[in-house]
């Protein structure tokens, strides 16, 4: 745990250094004041699902395959190999400082509008307990991908092109939940499934979109969790020793 522990501080220290901090909670300032600005209160649970998946998804996405590319390159990896430091250990503390920051991202991004609504037009609050599991649960998500993803190439140009394909594919959900095309197919994508979550912090849903939401969520992390870990070790580890 003491390793676990240094091991995250240490990650938090080279986030902040590479800026990190600055972009995500810049961009997520300055969205809120948008927000804030111009949607109305109705809208926000579609918009807030969108943007997650697509503005603070993607910073995710591209700040675990900066950091762990980077760490590739200048042979920190390797160093890592002969190290005490255990191969778990290394990949729960960039899902957790990943996740802690995508989190805070999203806690402005969207909490200044929903404050905004509800002191100066009443708007109820959604259920913040629901809001914040399904947030977790997409942003663990995004960050598991990225691992799984980033291992497999050498420069971020590389991992980019794929990236942007899969954000595409991860946007899809939208058009279910905005019910532009109300087709069950969209569910299947695993993007879908916090989505549900979060549109329980603000609607009522039926008991089916519950056990889907539970069961498919659990799945999805699980099996992300033994991907990306097995892609480290295949990609990363085997190739090292």
């Amino acid at each position: 745990m003491n390793r676990l522990t240094t091991t995250i501080q240490k990650d938090m220290v080279v986030q902040i250094r590479n800026h990190i901090y600055t972009i995500s909670l810049s961009l997520a300032v300055l969205f809120s004041i948008i927000f804030a600005a111009l949607l109305k209160p109705d809208s926000i649970p579609i918009v807030i699902p969108a943007v997650m998946l697509l503005i603070v998804g993607g910073t995710t996405l591209v700040f675990i395959g900066g950091l762990i590319l980077e760490e590739k390159e200048t042979g920190i990896l390797s160093a890592l190999m002969l190290s005490p430091l255990r191969i778990k250990e290394y990949l729960w503390s960039k899902i957790i400082t990943l996740t802690f920051l995508s989190t805070v991202e999203v806690g402005i991004m969207i909490g200044v509008p929903i404050a905004f609504f509800f002191y100066s037009k009443g708007t109820a609050l959604p259920n913040l307990f629901l809001l914040l599991v399904g947030v977790l649960i997409l942003n663990v998500m995004y960050t598991l991908l990225g691992i799984g993803l980033t291992v497999r190439y050498k420069k971020i140009t590389d991992y980019m092109i794929p990236i942007v394909m899969i954000m595409i594919a991860l946007q899809l959900p939208i058009i279910y939940y905005g019910k532009i095309v109300e087709s069950p197919l969209f569910l299947v994508i695993p993007s879908s499934a916090p989505v549900m979550v979060i549109q329980g912090a603000f609607n009522q849903l039926p008991a089916w979109q519950w056990i889907y939401a539970v069961s498919y969520n659990l799945i999805i992390l699980l099996g992300l969790l033994k991907w990306a870990f097995r892609s480290y070790h295949h990609y990363i580890v085997r190739k090292m020793r």
